[in-house]
């Protein structure tokens, strides 16, 4: 996985987002939803990787927030797929907070062969489920 910005990974999946400072979702050329999604937040579970993250642990960012959730309401109803943009950050804790990740030194990479879909999204938590592509 290379070591990207943020915007250069969303690019890889033909997305771009609305801005920069606060987006982490994205809609692609294609229609696909792209998501950044915090490594320390991916777990390997039954041959697919699982993303479980809840909107109430961010604080600081509240467009980014509004804007996911509606990219994952919309990905539900119109069962769009979903790509991985991997965000990896020198200060785990400060993500669990809740804080705003802008001071912490974060690298960025795609995982290209995988896609997903939001399998569970309460208006709260959220999960998304990525598999092979092959076997999607």
């Amino acid at each position: 996985m290379a070591n990207l910005n943020m915007t250069t990974a969303f690019n890889r999946y033909g997305a771009k987002l609305s801005n920069a400072q606060w987006a982490v979702s994205a809609i692609s050329n294609s229609g696909e939803l792209v998501v950044s999604c915090w490594k320390h937040y991916l777990s390997a579970r039954d041959g697919k990787l699982i993303y479980t993250d809840r909107l109430s642990r961010w604080s600081g960012n509240k467009p980014g927030n509004n804007l996911l959730r509606s990219h994952l309401e919309a990905a539900i109803k119109n069962k769009t797929k979903v790509r991985l943009v991997i965000a990896k950050s020198d200060d785990p804790a400060t993500i669990d907070s809740g804080e705003s990740a802008s001071g912490t030194q974060n690298t960025f990479g795609v995982r290209e062969d995988l896609v997903g879909q939001v399998s569970a999204f309460d208006g709260d938590e959220f999960v998304l489920e990525f598999v092979k592509d092959s076997d999607y």
